[in-house]
C-alpha cells in the first residue's frame, strides 16, 4: 500500500512540472524569503543560525539551477527533480515540518534501463528504511540449535552431523 501511495505522490508531485512555470517568479519568491529571514523583524527572523544556513544553502542550489532558465520546462528531468526537492526543502524549513517534506529520486526501475521518478515523504522513507532493517534483522525460517533438521525442505548440517540437500 505504501508503494501505491508513493506512486500517486510521484505523479502529483511531478505533474506540477508538466506545465510551464516561470523561473523568474520562483526566484522572486526565494529572494523575498531571504529578505524576510535577514530582516530582524521579518517573518522568518526566528530561525536559528543553523536553519538559516541550511535555508541559504538550499536557496543557492535553486538560484544555480534556475540561473539561465526562463521557465522550468527548460530544465532536464534530473534538474527538475533537484529543483522540486530544493523547493520542498525550503517549504519544510519555513514550516518546521521535515517529516512531510516530499523527496523525489530518479533511478532505473528494477530490470529496466528506463529511468523513473519516485517520490516519498521523509517520514515514509524512514518507515521503509526501518521496515527493511527490521526484516533483515528478523531471524530466518531455520536456525541451528532449534532442534530442526530441515530448512526450506533440505536437511541442514548439524554440528557433528552431515549435510544432505
Amino acid at each position: 500500500m505504501v508503494s501505491l501511495v508513493m506512486l500517486g505522490m510521484a505523479s502529483a508531485a511531478m505533474a506540477s512540472f508538466g506545465t510551464s512555470q516561470d523561473a523568474r517568479q520562483i526566484l522572486r519568491e526565494q529572494r523575498q524569503i531571504q529578505e524576510q529571514v535577514e530582516d530582524p523583524l521579518g517573518k522568518y527572523s526566528r530561525f536559528s543560525p543553523e536553519a538559516t544556513a541550511r535555508l541559504n544553502a538550499v536557496q543557492a542550489r535553486i538560484f544555480n539551477l534556475l540561473g539561465g532558465a526562463s521557465t522550468v520546462d527548460h530544465l532536464d528531468k534530473n534538474q527538475k527533480v533537484a529543483l522540486f526537492n530544493a523547493l520542498q526543502e525550503v517549504q519544510a524549513i519555513l514550516a518546521d515540518n521535515e517529516d512531510d517534506r516530499l523527496v523525489c529520486t530518479r533511478g532505473h526501475k528494477l530490470g529496466s534501463t528506463i529511468k523513473e521518478t519516485r517520490c516519498a515523504t521523509v517520514a515514509q522513507r524512514r518507515e521503509l528504511r526501518d521496515g527493511a532493517r527490521l526484516y533483515m534483522e528478523k531471524p530466518g525460517a531455520c536456525q541451528l540449535g532449534d532442534g530442526s533438521d530441515y530448512c526450506g525442505g533440505s536437511v541442514i548440517e548439524q554440528p557433528g552431523g552431515r549435510w544432505t540437500p
